[in-house]
């Protein structure tokens, strides 16, 4: 399998390539940076028109050679331009027909230094992939020859998340990259008005934490692959007065990602994010990988 890297034709897609080559590293994958032309297609058989097309993809071509400058020697990579009605659906076709392992993207072209930035098509992608989407923040860079540090999975004690916890538990045994379990906990106004104390904070963090450790052991000592005793698995909860302090709260690796649960469309197992998730992966200071539900069974399958 592969991990398909979407490159936008005459942009800096290195955020994008970077992670790409990252979790390429991480898991064993070879890598596949795909540029779409996505004008007009297919094109008419008016000569204007089909000269502009080939001035499309000529730019996807001399996009695709830059990513090659970024990709190193280590890493296995395939780079092809495909023509489709817009980008989103081109990505996803290629995703389909190399039945890839993951897609990734980069931020938009006005996305802020070291946050993650939606654009039209990877907010698309958001909604339509059946493929976990990692997305890289604006300014993301990996040394040479860098692996995950550490894969950490979003708990919020929902159904979807507690499948998104055993696949993110599966990812990190089979990839043998530490695992970490971070659930956040923004202040409420109404509370930080009333002036409770730190230590009281604090003792609600702690009963926090204690629950979701709870629900946690429950999830993963149940399965019997993982070998995890109660209590083994690392986690953490971020607080603050809003939700950037609350992940500015936790302690991040470089790199890391974070595995992000959706709540699904019903049948169609695609990606969804609920107000929750989408500010966490607004306000997240590593890479986002969006996991549809179709995760944990895919993930139990040792896909």
């Amino acid at each position: 399998m592969t991990i398909v890297v979407g490159a936008a034709p005459g942009q800096d897609n290195r955020a994008a390539v970077d992670l790409g080559v990252v979790l390429a590293r991480t898991y064993g994958k070879t890598l596949t940076v795909a540029a779409i032309s996505s004008t007009a297609w297919p094109p008419s058989r008016d000569r204007i028109d089909a000269e502009y097309q080939e001035h499309i993809r000529r730019i996807a071509e001399a996009t695709l050679d830059r990513a090659r400058e970024l990709v190193p020697a280590d890493i296995e990579a395939d780079y092809l331009v495909r023509g489709a009605g817009s980008s989103r659906r081109g990505l996803l076709e290629v995703s389909d027909s190399l039945d890839a392992d993951r897609l990734v993207v980069g931020p938009a072209v006005d996305g802020k230094d070291g946050r993650i930035a939606l654009g039209s098509v990877s907010n698309g992608l958001l909604h339509s992939a059946s493929l976990p989407v990692a997305l890289a923040p604006a300014g993301y860079r990996a040394e040479a020859g860098a692996r995950l540090e550490r894969i950490s999975a979003a708990y919020s004690g929902s159904s979807t998340s507690a499948g998104l916890i055993i696949g993110a538990a599966m990812v990190s045994a089979a990839a043998d990259v530490p695992f970490r379990i971070v659930s956040f906990a923004p202040r409420p106004r109404v509370i930080s008005a009333a002036g409770i104390g730190l230590r009281a904070e604090s003792e609600v963090v702690d009963e926090w934490a204690a629950v979701v450790r709870e629900h946690t052991d429950k999830i993963l000592c149940s399965i019997d692959q993982l070998d995890i005793a109660p209590g083994q698995t690392d986690m953490a909860v971020g607080t603050g007065p809003d939700w950037a302090k609350a992940l500015a709260a936790v302690e991040w690796e470089h790199p890391e990602v974070m595995m992000l649960g959706s709540s699904g469309l019903g049948a169609l197992k695609r990606v969804s994010l609920g107000s929750h998730a989408m500010r966490i992966l607004q306000n997240s200071p590593v890479p986002v990988v969006v996991v549809p539900r179709r995760a944990k069974e895919s993930y139990m399958r040792g896909v």
